[in-house]
């Protein structure tokens, strides 16, 4: 299998951490992309220019989640994933968690711009006003955590780390001692610690 990713990515990040959790790096073969390159062979790969990008046997499998799911359901036979569908509780704490990561890209964009004086103030308030309800949902949330390892806290801790890389004047571990304690039992897991995000 080919993966397509970039080290900063939360969303390729997440597809790592699944990796590293079932164990199958020997099976991968890790291409960086950068997708505004438009290498040839990694558009072949991805038509729509975006990472994170799996093709195994041949086929191509897009979107994070998808490539996550689908990796979990050849691999394990579902061990990260099925907890997850089977209540639609976890099912909308992982969508959150997802969101959480969009409007954390979406702000990085956002103060890209402000370099070239086209940053939006009104767009800029909206992401830090999202982040700050939706950190404050999560730390409800929690409460239903399943207590086995899932997709969910994967998808968590990429978004908590990607606040920590992008976002430093965002101190989420002020304010919100469930989602820190949280951070605190699962950051030390291997699938963590082998993939940091990076430049």
């Amino acid at each position: 299998m080919e993966f397509y990713y970039t080290k900063s990515s939360p969303y390729a990040n997440c597809v790592r951490m699944v990796i590293s959790e079932i164990g199958i790096e020997a099976q991968i073969n890790f291409i960086e992309a950068h997708p505004f390159e438009d290498k040839e062979s990694f558009l072949a790969a991805s038509p729509l220019g975006k990472v994170p990008c799996l093709v195994a046997d041949g086929e191509t499998i897009a979107d994070s989640e998808v490539i996550c799911d689908y990796l979990d359901a050849t691999h394990t036979g579902g061990e990260l994933f099925n907890p997850i569908y089977a209540d639609w509780r976890l099912k909308t704490f992982y969508s959150i968690c997802s969101g959480l990561i969009d409007v954390s890209v979406a702000r990085r964009i956002e103060f890209l711009r402000d370099k070239d004086g086209i940053k939006s103030e009104f767009w800029w308030q909206r992401y830090n006003n999202a982040i700050s309800r939706t950190l404050k949902d999560i730390e409800t949330r929690l409460a239903i955590l399943p207590d086995e390892f899932t997709v969910l806290h994967i998808n968590l801790l990429s978004a908590l780390a990607y606040l920590d890389f992008r976002h430093s004047d965002i101190n989420w571990r002020e304010g919100y001692p469930t989602i820190e304690k949280f951070y605190q039992q699962f950051s030390s897991r291997k699938c963590f610690t082998s993939n940091q995000l990076t430049e």
